[in-house]
Parts: structure tokens; C-alpha cells; sequence
């Protein structure tokens, strides 16, 4: 009788693999037909029968048929294995109502495989799929997305975002999309990753309005990329601005405003001061076509780590 056993795997991101596997439940001899049988059992015994008549041997050889006969007949009923063991005779015989031609044990598999999911912010968060990331880097992307997304709604309200010491630095239209407000208060702080303390809040304009779209954390003054957490491994790429200039506004002790451009290696005119190397983290919370971590495009995109290129995570796009 052949018996039918499943085998489930779990892999990353869900991948599901199904493996249905048979064996044979009968002895280790193999299969043969009933009419081959029949004869080899015939040929066995008229051989081994010394003495015997002729019509004896024919006699039991007709027996042997007629069995093996009735058991294809019962199997090609039922659709089942049947084993019928002749008198007389050691080895069952086998027949199948299936196929003839099965082979003993076979196996089949069907795998489904799931791959990243885009990032969407109003379902469930799910960063699985990026190579060489570990499950606990993983969660704890996660855990930072999940974060800012319920503590930044707050300032959507741009007058709301001032009232609490956020200032823009006049890097929106018409210079770039994308126009931050930082908190100097919080970039000199002790809170390093904390979503109720982000040290900058980013907006665009998709309609001629302000829209909240995304926190950028940042290190401390004097930190550089040898000091960048662990978050996410390769999810979170951090960046640095070494070719923004900045200069106070007089009139606002809160504010400091890009005042020009220049060169990574460059220096700043007289009454400014480079932005610095202070690594920096986007974190959206609006869909991003490189992901939840993605960093700006063009004159306001910064630099990555030395050795590496700019990561796109389009599977999370």
C-alpha cells in the first residue's frame, strides 16, 4: 500500500515550500505484472515440481492466474494498492489500478515564494526580503518606522512645528521639492533615535502646501559615520551634508539658513559655516519609491559612506 506524508518548510518573507513525498509500504521486492508474475510462478514451479504430472502443474499454474486476476479486477474497483500472496508461492504480487509505471517513491514540490513587500504606512510593517539583513536589524527598522509614524503626524501642521522650536532652513522651492525644519535644540540633545525628539521634520509641496513627509535623525555634533548605530544593516543608509553652508539668522536665535553651496572639500564663505559630517537618517512616512529610509535625490542628497553608492530599496518602494 502506498502511503502519502507532507512536508511544510517556513523561509524568509513567508516563503512557503510544500514537499509530498510516497513509499511503498510492501516489502522491498519489486513490482511485476500480473501476467509475468503468473508465468515466472508457473516456470518456478513446474521446474521444482520433480514428478509432478503435467496437468497437475497446468492445474496450479491456472490457479495462480485466476488470483492474480481477481486481485487486478478488486484494484481496478477501488482505485487502491491491493497485495494478493499466492498459495504456495513467497512474494507478493502487486498490482496497482493507478499506473503501471510509478515508480517506487516519487516526490514532488511546490514552493511559493514571496519577496519584499512594498512599504505602505497605513498597513502593517514588513521590511523582510533586503539581503544580509538579520531578523533583529529587521525589527528593529521596523520598531523605528512604526515610531515615527505615530509620534510625527503631530507637526503636520507646520505652525505647530514652530511653536516647538522647528525652523526651516530654507532649502525648499525654489532650490529643492523637500524643505526641512530643524530643532538645533535636539541636534545638540542626548536623544539619538527618538521619535518624540526628531531633529528635523521634512515637508513637501505637492500642491503648493506644506505636507509632512518624513523625520530626519541625526547623530550629534562631532559624530561621524564611525559612530552610526546598528539600526536596520543595510536598510538604513545614513548620509552626510559636506557641501551645505549655514549662517544664523540674526533675527531668530533658533534659525540657521543655507546660505550657499559648495564643494565636499570646499570651505564656506565668511559669516557661514559648513552643515558638517553628521551622519543623518530619513525616516518616511509617506510611500517612498526607495523605501521607508531613502534619501534625497539630487542637489539635496548628501553623501553616503565612504564605499558605498547610494541604496535605492525598490523592493520596499
Amino acid at each position: 500500500m502506498r502511503s502519502w506524508g507532507l512536508r511544510w518548510s517556513i523561509g524568509a518573507c513567508g516563503a512557503v515550500a510544500l514537499a509530498m513525498f510516497a513509499g511503498a509500504c510492501s516489502s522491498g521486492s519489486a513490482r511485476v505484472s500480473a501476467d509475468s508474475h503468473a508465468k515466472q510462478s508457473s516456470t518456478s514451479s513446474a521446474t521444482t515440481s520433480t514428478g509432478a504430472s503435467t496437468k497437475s502443474a497446468a492445474g496450479k499454474a491456472a490457479k495462480r492466474k485466476a488470483a492474480v486476476a481477481t486481485s487486478t479486477a478488486r484494484a481496478n474497483q477501488t482505485g487502491t494498492t491491493i497485495v494478493a500472496v499466492q498459495l504456495g508461492d513467497t512474494t507478493p504480487t502487486t498490482s496497482t489500478a493507478t499506473s503501471a509505471t510509478t515508480p517506487r517513491t516519487a516526490a514532488r514540490t511546490t514552493t511559493t515564494i514571496e519577496g519584499p513587500r512594498p512599504y505602505d504606512p497605513s498597513k502593517p510593517i514588513d521590511l523582510c526580503g533586503e539581503p544580509g539583513v538579520t531578523p533583529a536589524e529587521q525589527h528593529r527598522a521596523e520598531q523605528l518606522v512604526r515610531d515615527t509614524l505615530r509620534d510625527l503626524p503631530k507637526y503636520a501642521n507646520v505652525s505647530v512645528a514652530y511653536a516647538a522650536g522647528y525652523r526651516s532652513i530654507g532649502d525648499g522651492p525654489p532650490y529643492t521639492s523637500d524643505e526641512h525644519y530643524v530643532n538645533w535644540a535636539y541636534v545638540n540633545d542626548n536623544h539619538i533615535l527618538d521619535s518624540k525628539f526628531p531633529e528635523s521634520l521634512v515637508y513637501e509641496f505637492p500642491n503648493g502646501q506644506r505636507k509632512l513627509v518624513a523625520a530626519m535623525y541625526t547623530l550629534k555634533p562631532g559624530d561621524s559615520f564611525a559612530d552610526v548605530p546598528d539600526v536596520g544593516g543595510a536598510l538604513t543608509q545614513w548620509h552626510v551634508h559636506n557641501d551645505l553652508c549655514l549662517r544664523n539668522n540674526p533675527s531668530d536665535p533658533l534659525q540657521e539658513v543655507v546660505s550657499s553651496l559648495t564643494t565636499v572639500n570646499g570651505t564656506c564663505p565668511a559669516g557661514s559655516t559648513k552643515a558638517g559630517a553628521i551622519p543623518m537618517l530619513h525616516v518616511w512616512i509617506v510611500a517612498n519609491a526607495c523605501g521607508p529610509f531613502a534619501s534625497l535625490e539630487g542637489i539635496g542628497a548628501g553623501q553616503v559612506p565612504p564605499g558605498q553608492t547610494r541604496h535605492c530599496d525598490s523592493g520596499h518602494g
